[in-house]
């Protein structure tokens, strides 16, 4: 089973962009993976409206991102500064990054 990194927009249109994140993550459980994503997990208790508490949480997501396999990368929307971040750090590591257009 692999873990697989999503990396999709949040700031902005928070409840649509967390939706498409679910998909993503439906989508990596249906192709037999196990999702991380942690723009659904860290805003429960960060604000990411607070530069400080966004960078930690972003952070925090790169810090487990080492442990993942792939980095899926949701284009559809365009990408955000912090997938920009997430991104180069997944190169950094040597991950393989799956761009993805549509769900």
């Amino acid at each position: 089973m692999k873990r697989i990194f999503i990396c999709s927009r949040y700031a902005g249109d928070t409840a649509r962009n967390e939706a498409v994140a679910e998909r993503l993550c439906r989508k990596a459980v249906e192709a037999g993976h196990a999702p991380f994503a942690p723009h659904l997990l860290y805003p429960r208790f960060l604000d990411d409206r607070r530069r400080e508490e966004r960078d930690r949480g972003i952070a925090c997501g790169l810090a487990f991102m080492e442990a993942c396999d792939e980095v899926w990368v949701y284009a559809g929307d365009g990408i955000s500064d912090g997938m920009r971040r997430e991104t180069a750090r997944a190169l950094e590591l040597g991950k393989p990054v799956v761009e993805i257009e549509e769900l």
